[in-house]
């Protein structure tokens, strides 16, 4: 494990430098969560299991592999189809006023769940989040990624004549990660103002020092809230805990090849669109796994985080480690690097999916959540596109 360690430290000081110092390069974040994660796996004393050799071997394959791959792809000088784009200020108006206008309908959703609950608000909160409740309602919605959306192109453009729309705009997401109770929702508003801040010279590596503590706090506040905790006192072996857990159960729980259908992991959104066709013949994988028991020094905990290697080394073994890790690389290290040669479309797009990477140390949420983040995807095309054929506007007219 020390040898895994003393790599993550080379690997993380070479992509840092390769990156020209920019702590949201995609290998440097990658780098750096893992070095936390597998550095807290080694130091603090949790009582799990030692990493076994095939899961040492696992690992330093995933970090290798997404690393090196981000690192060719940021040696290349793209010429982005979409360079130069401004998204126009008519564009913007439509993204901005359809938030306005859906904003309502999430405010129904939460009062009409808070008042049909006997327990918990914010637990009722958080599973209408991720499921209908009784009364049919959910605090989720399609509109909520133009949200996202919005927010970051007016912060991309700031400037005194669109202060208060970007405040706006972040109190209404701000408002969602609230409602839903959701880190991945929370780090990724903070995370990708934090970027699009930094690419634009705001903010400064200093704020970022002090804000992760902070951020790292209303996260274990929100697992609070949603009753994770028996009290307070709990929070500090919690805290110790939340780095470890996630690595101790692939360790323990996960086998290679261990699949009952090909790739039904991995594929999953596959499985699901044919289970649909044939009338649910086909079985899909329920994308929040059991829990699995885990004793970790005197107490017994559950837990149902695998690391991101989970689908892939369960689906296919180290094979499937090694190619998705220099897809994953591949794809963040070309928006990053379109985004660095003048492609804002890939700037933004980066600053919201990149969430992913840091999230590794806890779960897939590339694959998992892809239907989201094909949403995304969509939602940040569509105003470059029609900003690029002028939609709503004069053809003699410049994007604004």
């Amino acid at each position: 494990m020390t040898t895994l360690i003393v790599i993550l430290i080379v690997l993380t000081l070479g992509s840092w430098l390769f990156a020209r110092r920019r702590w949201y390069a995609p290998a440097v974040l990658f780098t750096g969560a893992w070095l936390v994660a597998i550095s807290a796996y080694a130091i603090l004393d949790h009582g799990a299991h030692p990493l076994r050799p095939d899961t040492l071997k696992a690992l330093t394959i995933w970090l290798t592999g997404f690393t090196l791959a981000t690192w060719v792809m940021q040696s290349f000088r793209f010429n982005p189809l979409l360079k130069g784009i401004t998204p126009s200020v008519p564009v913007r108006d439509m993204y901005y006023y359809f938030s306005l206008a859906t904003l309502p309908v999430m405010i129904w959703a939460v009062v009409m769940i808070i008042r049909h609950t006997g327990g918990n608000p914010f637990s009722a909160l958080r599973d209408a989040n991720v499921r209908e409740n009784e009364q049919g309602i959910r605090t989720t919605g399609f509109f909520v990624v133009f949200w996202m959306v919005s927010y970051i192109m007016e912060l991309r453009v700031l400037s005194k004549t669109n202060l208060w729309r970007v405040i706006v705009l972040f109190c209404i997401n701000l408002f969602y990660v609230i409602i839903s109770l959701g880190k991945m929702n929370m780090m990724i508003l903070f995370l990708s103002t934090a970027i699009i801040l930094s690419e634009k010279g705001i903010a400064k590596l200093w704020h970022l020092i002090i804000t992760v503590p902070v951020l790292i706090g209303l996260m274990l506040t929100l697992q609070y809230a949603r009753g994770m905790f028996d009290s307070i006192k709990e929070l500090d072996q919690f805290s110790a805990l939340y780095l470890c857990t996630s690595t101790a159960n692939l360790n323990t729980n996960v086998k290679p090849h261990s699949a009952e259908q090909p790739g039904e992991n991995t594929f999953r959104i596959y499985y699901a669109v044919k289970s649909k066709l044939d009338g649910g013949k086909t079985k899909v994988v329920d994308p929040i796994k059991k829990f699995q028991i885990l004793e970790i020094g005197k107490r017994t905990y559950a837990s149902n985080t695998f690391t991101a290697i989970y689908p892939f080394y369960k689906d296919f073994g180290i094979i499937g480690v090694w190619i998705v890790s220099i897809f994953l690389g591949l794809f963040y290290g070309t928006l990053f690097k379109m985004g660095e040669d003048g492609s804002q479309c890939a700037l933004i797009l980066y600053a919201i999916l990149v969430i992913c990477i840091p999230m590794q140390i806890m779960d897939d949420t590339f694959f998992s959540w892809l239907s989201q983040n094909i949403q995304y995807l969509i939602a940040v095309l569509i105003p470059f596109i029609m900003s690029k054929y002028r939609v709503f506007e004069p053809k003699s007219s410049v994007n604004g």
